[in-house]
């Protein structure tokens, strides 16, 4: 079936409501340029489909660059010289095909490149951690012998689920496991790797900050970066957004706002532990989703595809090297959450972009293999928005529910990416493009609600568009328009200099930063033109804007602005970009994408004192009991913004059988707080009284205590 067609708007738009919303777009205010590793994705040596006939094409048609094998957690029990897992170890399956030859032929097919994770957990014989000499022989073979160029090779998996703080999913079998154990093994696998072929990249595991186990004791990140970083090339940090059983559809959405916070965190740690490496050291996403484990319905919907873009295009603005989504098969999983309150029309969940028409025993059962799933989709349009070395530009929407994304293509295309996150509202979409005048017609990408998989369009619709009307979005939908220049005579203009200055480089929260550029014009006479003032955060999010028009300046003449700009609770590195257009905001007369930064001073975590009692400690089935909880927060300077303190009951065995939380919880240092709870329990038995303080979103858990208090039940 053809991926073209015309979009019948009115058979959306004619249900919802219709509101305007406004987007500018700053073509002048460059923030990156996309690099070719962008746009990755896993794939596994357990995968029976990776060989299909099929799969070339379909990848080609993303325009997938990356391909991260041999797969997760698996990568640290899998032998590549025998393309099976080591002893002793139990995998279901490894698709004896899928060899790394094999796997390098499809890199090569589709012009990607390798990502490759290496055995840390387990040397091939399984009888000790992973042996350096065995991955320096990997490369080797890639590199030496068959002239692979696999130029990126990340050392394990998630290592710190190696048991390290209590959580054991990521095989580890050497005698001393953590984060120095880990960063003195990094550097031995570095120097052997590297003694083969010094031009490759290695990459090292950091906890992704503000997401378990980020801020516990020992400090992965801050061991690993200290001890390994002048052997580290890039530093790589998985992400999912929510955890099972907690699935929301606007949770969801909303999660990538948190991507500025986490990428600024993980940024400032590279800084500060470093230290003269730290400009050099690129981050990895190789590995992100909806959800941790437990895929359900969400996995499957158009509500994933909505996430997919934002996810990458935040990463990436944020100026992240490379995002590799988890994956392309996956087995199909029933039984999770596949609640009526989420969006779709599956009653199963799958990680992969493609099905492998896994068939559950039931009548539910997954479509042929190779059918794209609504994230394949969603993948998709991402190419028609941006590839390597197009060049993202500012942008900013006035609606929290309508995202937008612009990037300058390399043949002087503008394309512009709208995702609109409303379920049930309709927008009028107003663009306001400075620097550059498109032609009359656009091409409009469209993909949104539909009736095939997940309650999403069967493909992507596209249609030619009149610039002159606003941009129509229906709920839930991905639009990108894609402009061509309009050919205008190039204005011989003012010769015009700029100056900024700040009231100072370092600030906090709330603190009023006063910015003053002065345009000095040397040369010809500037007529009601229009000054732009931008501030953007270290993710390339617009987070400040100024716009003065009017603006005229005679030969040997200035102009001054004076902004007084209030500090948001947002800390992070600022960057001032300051602009003179002509009346049109068209043609440029003075640009600085770098006129001044300053930085927000991102504070320490907070740590937690946890108390409390039950009322009476014995009590009979079914009677009343009263629990009472207090959390104190006993850091020094570490605030609790938003968070969540979760109170649960467990039985002997430690299953949670009752839990109650409360969010939105503030405490600054020595602050407390006092929870009290009524409670019964239908069994006879003894049960312990378990509390955690958690981030918003329930990313970072700041504290938990397994004991505190004991509840008999007679």
């Amino acid at each position: 079936m053809s991926k073209y067609f015309v979009f019948l708007a009115l058979m959306t738009f004619a249900v919802f409501g219709l509101a305007n919303v406004s987007v500018t777009i700053n073509t002048a205010a460059e923030i990156v340029t996309l690099p070719q590793t962008a746009f990755g994705l896993n794939v596994a040596a357990w995968d029976w489909h990776l060989l299909d006939s099929v799969i070339p094409g379909l990848l080609e048609n993303l325009n997938v660059k990356v391909l991260r094998f041999p797969g997760g957690s698996f990568s640290d029990m899998y032998d590549w010289k025998t393309n099976s897992t080591v002893p002793g170890q139990n995998f279901p399956y490894v698709d004896p095909q899928n060899t790394f030859d094999n796997f390098m032929k499809l890199v090569n097919q589709i012009g990607a490149q390798a990502l490759i994770t290496v055995n840390y957990g387990t040397n091939f014989a399984g009888t000790a951690g992973g042996d350096p000499q065995e991955a320096a022989a990997w490369v080797k073979y890639a590199n030496i012998d068959h002239n692979y160029d696999v130029k990126y090779w990340e050392i394990g998996n998630e290592v710190y689920g190696n048991g390290t703080y209590g959580a054991n999913w990521e095989v580890d079998l050497h005698s001393t496991k953590g984060p120095q154990a880990y960063a003195d093994n990094f550097i031995a696998f570095a120097k052997a790797m590297k003694a083969v072929d010094p031009s490759i990249k290695i990459g090292a595991v950091l906890t992704c900050p503000y997401n378990w186990p980020w801020g516990q004791s020992p400090d992965w990140n801050k061991v690993v970066l200290q001890t390994a970083r002048d052997y580290i090339d890039f530093v790589v940090v998985h992400w999912y957004a929510q955890n099972p059983g907690n699935e929301s559809d606007s949770g969801l959405l909303a999660s990538t706002n948190q991507i500025p916070d986490m990428l600024a965190r993980l940024k400032q740690e590279i800084r500060d532990y470093a230290g003269p490496n730290a400009d050099r050291i690129r981050i990895f996403v190789t590995e992100t989703n909806s959800v941790s484990y437990n895929p359900g319905k969400q996995t499957t919907s158009l509500v994933n595809a909505l996430f997919l873009v934002n996810d990458y295009m935040n990463w990436l603005t944020g100026g992240v090297d490379n995002v590799d989504w988890w994956t392309l098969h996956n087995n199909g999983l029933t039984g999770n959450n596949n609640s009526d309150k989420l969006y779709g029309n599956t009653n199963y969940g799958d990680y992969g972009i493609l099905s492998n028409n896994t068939n559950f025993g039931t009548s539910d059962v997954e479509p042929p293999n190779n059918t794209p799933f609504p994230t394949y989709f969603g993948y998709e349009i991402l190419k028609y928005l941006a590839g390597p070395n197009d060049t993202v530009v500012g942008s900013v929407s006035d609606q929290n529910l309508v995202d937008v994304y612009a990037v300058k293509h390399t043949n002087g295309d503008l394309a512009i990416m709208i995702v609109n996150t409303d379920p049930k509202n309709s927008y009028d979409v107003n663009l306001n493009i400075l620097g550059f005048r498109p032609s009359d017609d656009a091409i409009e990408y469209v993909y949104g609600m539909g009736n095939g998989i997940g309650g999403a369009m069967e493909s992507i619709m596209s249609k030619t568009i009149e610039l002159s009307s606003p941009i129509k979005v229906a709920p839930y939908s991905i639009n990108v328009i894609v402009m061509k220049p309009q050919h205008v005579a190039k204005i011989v203009g003012p010769q015009v200099m700029q100056d900024t200055t700040i009231s100072s480089t370092t600030l906090t929260p709330g603190q009023v930063e006063r910015i003053e550029t002065i345009f000095a014009n040397k040369f010809g006479n500037i007529s009601n033109g229009v000054v732009e003032m931008e501030i953007y955060n270290s993710s390339g999010k617009m987070v400040g804007q100024k716009t003065i028009p009017d603006v005229s300046i005679g030969a040997n003449g200035s102009y001054k602005v004076d902004w007084n700009w209030t500090v948001p609770n947002a800390p992070d590195i600022y960057t001032v970009k300051s602009f003179l257009f002509d009346r049109s905001m068209t043609n440029l007369f003075s640009s600085s994408n770098e006129a001044a930064h300053f930085t927000v001073a991102i504070p320490p975590a907070p740590s937690f004192s946890i108390t409390g009692n039950v009322k009476p400690a014995e009590l009979g089935v079914g009677e009343n009991g009263v629990i009472s909880v207090t959390v104190t927060n006993v850091s020094d300077l570490g605030y609790l913004n938003n968070g969540i303190i979760d109170v649960e009951i467990h039985n002997a065995v430690n299953q949670k059988v009752w839990q109650q939380f409360e969010q939105n919880i503030n405490l600054s240092p020595s602050q407390s707080i006092t929870l009290t709870y009524d409670f019964t329990l239908p069994s006879s038995g003894t049960y312990s009284l378990q509390v955690g303080v958690f981030s918003g979103g329930w990313g970072t858990n700041y504290a938990w205590n397994s004991d505190v208090a004991k509840i008999v039940v007679k």
